[in-house]
């Protein structure tokens, strides 16, 4: 009878994600896959556009994903799924807001890897110019092929199982943060020019609101990477580990950005890099810098040979640790694609020998090698961070409406509750929002066009009908925050659209256009104060009355996830209270 049960129970963990992330581990990840060269890339530009005050935009981005952060420890509680906050709205508002979001995520993490592999083609830019990146900053062909074959390297270090795969990252992952670290405390110790902080003025003298908001995204973009823990939370061996290792990643990572925004801006000499006093927006735009990792030429003319030994080991391993670190979360939201029936059911399957989402794996590194050499010579790294911004927070402000909604459901227990949500679900909406609309055009709108073919091309070839009225909110927030982004955002010039196929032999061009007075019917300043307003006023209280009064049931998308969440919870509680009588029999 005993063997009978057992051989039950095998055949329901059978093809299953194994629980073996340890709460060291997972700030490992969250922290190691944080740093990479595309944090570098944008801190250098935030300085450029905003001068020293970059250093309080860590801070205020700081504040705002800590917000975020807050909802995902609550959901992970009461979904801990693979891939989770992409799945999270299908609990509450159905299969369309679903799909919405997943394909914001999706964008968001297909864009990571390739700017992490662009950022290690500059970096070779310093050795061999020309050859794998242009002056300008651009990958050449020979780039494009180089870099889709580095994130083929992504995929034997993602398949040997979970395991195997934190091992690695904890050995790779400590080394990358000694070097990170120690590049950055010798820009700051070694060469400290302090002046730079306060003797050319801390804001951009030129609008510097403006100026300061409009670097938030790239900001925003570093911190993004602490979702990869609540993606991973299926193969967490205790639950409330991935709550703990969330907060842990956001003050570390925290500390570590306002370091990096300190280097850049103490880490120079304006003479050394034949730049004029005071011109911060030179640090992106000086032949001595343009098409190069700053921080190369930073440290080499420091005269301090161990930061640029530091600097070159930072500039090439952190963007490959923090590229294979997201391929792997990354395969955990096309597996949630998959359990959602989205695209092919197949991409939920599960690798018996390692268990690992294989197929969603090898999928998620063919599309990001595509992006790669199709990016040869188009956008450089700084509009790739731009973009991946304005896609993921598009799909994150759906994550704290799904929470009060998962509560009304009376899904969320009591004991996972986080107080004062009343007030951190909707300002993290409001100030979420925000993100899309400082990216600004065309960047926001690019990400919704992508967003949008998408949603129609699954929508219909999926017969997705489930919750259309339930996601019409979504739909109309997404369309007023582009409204806004065209009248009251930085960079619309009166092209809506432009497409040339003259250039690969297509007789066919396409301009929309509109006058560019347009782009400036609402100052910047009063259409972030209108965005955030009716984000709170409007759009939250409207995502949530449009929620489920009951916890999405299908019996093919969502409950057998769920049956096996209620499994785990199950023997979660049971080996809790097995220590605990442990514990007092001792």
């Amino acid at each position: 009878m005993q063997n009978t049960q057992t051989r039950r129970k095998g055949l329901l963990r059978r093809n299953r994600l194994k629980r073996e992330l340890g709460l060291y581990e997972l700030v490992i990840l969250g922290v190691a896959g944080s740093l990479g060269n595309g944090a570098l890339f944008g801190t250098i530009s935030m300085v450029a556009g905003a001068g020293p005050s970059a250093i309080l935009a860590f801070i205020f981005g700081a504040f705002i994903y800590l917000l975020v952060a807050l909802t995902y420890v609550e959901l992970s509680k009461v979904y801990p799924e693979a891939g989770g906050p992409t799945r999270y709205p299908i609990y509450t508002h159905g299969r369309w807001s679903n799909l919405i979001n997943s394909m914001a995520d999706i964008i968001w993490y297909l864009l990571i890897p390739p700017i992490e592999v662009v950022a290690i083609l500059i970096g070779t830019g310093y050795f061999f110019p020309g050859i794998f990146i242009t002056n300008q900053g651009f990958p050449t062909t020979a780039g494009g092929l180089f870099g889709a074959g580095l994130l083929l390297t992504f995929i034997p270090i993602n398949y040997f199982g979970i395991k195997q795969f934190g091992k690695t990252t904890n050995m790779i992952g400590i080394v990358k943060l000694i070097f990170y670290i120690a590049m950055v405390v010798g820009l700051i110790g070694f060469v400290f020019n302090v002046k730079n902080i306060y003797q050319y003025g801390f804001f951009n003298s030129h609008a510097p609101l403006v100026s300061f908001l409009s670097i938030m995204p790239l900001a925003m973009y570093d911190f993004g990477a602490t979702r990869v823990i609540p993606d991973l939370a299926e193969e967490t061996k205790r639950p409330n580990d991935v709550a703990k290792a969330i907060v842990f990643t956001v003050v570390i990572e925290s500390l570590i950005y306002i370091g990096v925004a300190f280097a850049i801006v103490m880490g120079f000499q304006w003479s050394a890099l034949s730049i004029k006093p005071g011109d911060f927006a030179a640090l992106t735009t000086s032949p001595l810098l343009i098409g190069l990792n700053p921080f190369f030429v930073f440290a080499h003319r420091s005269g301090f040979y161990w930061i640029f030994i530091a600097a070159l080991v930072t500039g090439f391993l952190a963007p490959y640790v923090t590229g294979y670190i997201y391929v792997g979360s990354g395969s955990r939201v096309l597996m949630a694609f998959g359990r959602s029936g989205f695209i092919t059911k197949k991409l939920k399957s599960i690798d018996s020998k390692h268990a690992i989402p294989l197929l969603a794996l090898v999928v998620f590194v063919a599309l990001g090698s595509i992006i790669v050499f199709i990016s040869a010579p188009v956008p450089s790294i700084y509009s790739f961070i731009d973009d991946a911004s304005a896609a993921g927070y598009l799909g994150l402000v759906v994550t704290p409406i799904a929470l009060i909604v998962s509560r009304r459901q009376g899904v969320t227990k009591e004991e996972h509750k986080f107080k004062g949500m009343w007030f951190i679900a909707p300002l993290s909406v409001g100030l979420s929002s925000l993100i899309p609309f400082w990216a600004g055009w065309p960047s926001e709108p690019y990400a919704v066009f992508l967003i949008l073919v998408g949603v129609l091309f699954i929508s219909v070839s999926g017969k997705v009908t489930n919750g259309f009225k339930n996601a019409i909110w979504y739909i109309v927030y997404i369309g007023f925050v582009t409204i806004m982004t065209m009248i009251g955002s930085d960079g619309y010039s009166g092209v809506i659209t432009y497409l040339n196929l003259h250039s690969i032999g297509l007789p066919f061009a396409l301009s929309i256009k509109t006058p560019a007075s347009w782009g400036a019917l609402i100052p910047f300043e009063w259409a972030t104060l209108i965005i955030f307003i009716v984000s709170i006023a409007v759009f939250y209280p409207w995502g949530v009355l449009s929620g489920f009064k009951k916890q999405y049931d299908h019996p093919e998308f969502t409950r057998p996830v769920l049956d096996d969440i209620k499994r785990d919870k199950k023997e979660e509680a049971e080996r809790v209270a097995a220590e605990k009588a442990e514990r007092a029999a001792d």
